[in-house]
């Protein structure tokens, strides 16, 4: 009893002792909240690949012009071989904020976790967002869908197109408006099934359609010309002025370039113009035209990407007199011209790239359509992929009629057991209008053929018909 006694009374000494204690401190000061400057520029910079060293070179040249009173300039860097941090730039240094430890910078989740932070620690009426590091623009690989941007090497993941969609709604959640822009500082992501990703949260989009030098964007020189006062349009368009002069005898040298500044609020008249084309493309015979005026058409590191524009170019010629395709492509034209904002190219010795107007668009000029396009968000809202899959199978049927009509009979027997194993087959059906026509009214079957040819042609349509 005398044990627990002492123990009751030291007890209640204690708590006496730890309420005067709580009495005597000091209220603490709230935490003083960041000022709301003009602009933030937040890059998240993954270097934890073979760019390692670019990436380092990158933030000494936003440490030329730094922060100032009406500009935040602030990265999360990831290196090769070792953890990432959060800095914050100003003139002349390079200030840690933040250890990370080891991330993995191929997940959206964490962009979204940097915007937070953007968000808390330094506000801004207006924000750029930069992804830095390699992208890839549709690029197939063993039929693996590995397009996107931002590739960790260390956790061997990167962010999809349609990951870059749910990370950038986030963000635009986050920050309680859209991301005024976003600069992709990667390879190839100047397409329209990129902007289609990011079009609902944001206003400005800067990237190539084309591999960037390993140098990337001078941010010295874009940092230099942004100015206060100065709309996200104008930033935007500002950043392909700057970053086309640095390639062209500027502070990076000569080198090939292309940099382009897009509207994304122009995003769905584009999207709503190229669905009006691909049905008039479908509506007609232009499986060869197309593959002609493709084959033309300045390509990119990925052949599969060309520009957009240039191939409305060519096809030009190839479809005169067709009022309605015309017509079609002319609404292409003039809501791409009216979406992009700016665009520049430079070249090292020539301007190879000087039909790049601007924005590049997945058409393969073989009509070899990757599987795994077709799985992409884009693919199912937008009708591009449909008139692929209508071109390929109309040159499929061209090149079977060709076949057939000069005694060569494999494709019409192929088609034969196609329709059975699927007598609803659109290929099919399709070679079965084009064979009636060029053997009954073009009368293009050779006399010898023509009981061969019978027997089997209608063998083809019992077949369709019996299921």
């Amino acid at each position: 009893m005398k044990k627990v006694s002492s123990i009751i009374a030291a007890t209640a000494l204690m708590i006496s002792v730890s309420a005067a204690s709580f009495a005597a401190a000091p209220a603490k000061k709230p935490a003083k909240k960041a000022p709301v400057k003009e602009w933030t520029f937040a890059v998240f910079l993954n270097a934890d690949n073979n760019l390692d060293r670019f990436g380092v070179e990158d933030q000494e040249e936003m440490a030329r012009v730094g922060s100032n009173e009406n500009l935040n300039v602030v990265t999360l860097i990831d290196r090769e071989r070792g953890p990432a941090q959060i800095n914050y730039i100003e003139k002349g240094n390079i200030k840690k904020i933040k250890d990370m430890g080891e991330m993995d910078m191929g997940d959206y989740n964490e962009l979204v976790k940097f915007a937070k932070f953007i968000k808390e620690n330094y506000p801004a009426k207006h924000y750029m967002i930069g992804i830095w590091n390699h992208g890839s623009g549709w690029k197939a690989k063993q039929d693996e869908v590995v397009r996107g941007v931002s590739y960790d090497d260390s956790s061997n993941n990167h962010i999809t197109n349609d990951q870059l969609a749910i990370a950038t709604k986030e963000i635009a959640q986050v920050l309680g408006q859209k991301i005024d822009i976003i600069n992709m500082d990667c390879c190839l992501m100047g397409m329209a099934e990129v902007a289609y990703a990011i079009k609902d949260n944001c206003e400005y989009f800067v990237g190539s359609e084309e591999t960037e030098a390993g140098k990337g964007t001078p941010y010295d020189d874009v940092l230099k010309g942004w100015k206060t006062g100065m709309t996200p349009k104008q930033l935007a368009s500002h950043w392909v002025d700057a970053y086309a002069a640095s390639y062209n005898g500027g502070s990076q040298g000569r080198d090939d370039s292309t940099q382009s500044a897009y509207d994304l609020s122009k995003t769905d008249a584009l999207l709503d113009a190229m669905d009006g084309f691909a049905k008039a493309i479908m509506s007609g015979k232009y499986a060869d035209k197309v593959m002609t005026a493709a084959g033309k058409t300045v390509k990119f590191a990925y052949p599969q990407n060309i520009d957009l524009l240039h191939f409305l170019k060519n096809l030009r010629p190839e479809v005169q007199g067709d009022t309605s395709l015309i017509t079609a492509m002319d609404k292409v034209e003039k809501a791409a011209k009216a979406m992009i904002i700016n665009n520049k190219t430079t070249g090292r010795y020539y301007n190879k790239y000087e039909e790049a107007q601007g924005i590049a668009v997945y058409l393969p000029s073989n009509l070899a359509i990757e599987s795994k396009y077709l799985t992409l968000d884009y693919s199912k809202k937008v009708m591009w992929d449909d008139m692929l899959m209508a071109l390929r199978q109309q040159r499929d049927v061209q090149k079977a009629v060709e076949k057939i009509t000069k005694g060569d009979f494999k494709p019409l027997r192929s088609a034969i057991s196609e329709a059975k194993k699927n007598p609803r087959s659109a290929y099919v059906k399709a070679l079965l209008r084009e064979l009636n026509y060029a053997a009954y009214t073009e009368k293009r079957i050779k006399s010898q053929d023509k009981s061969e040819f019978e027997r089997l042609f209608k063998e083809l349509k019992n077949t369709m018909q019996a299921k």
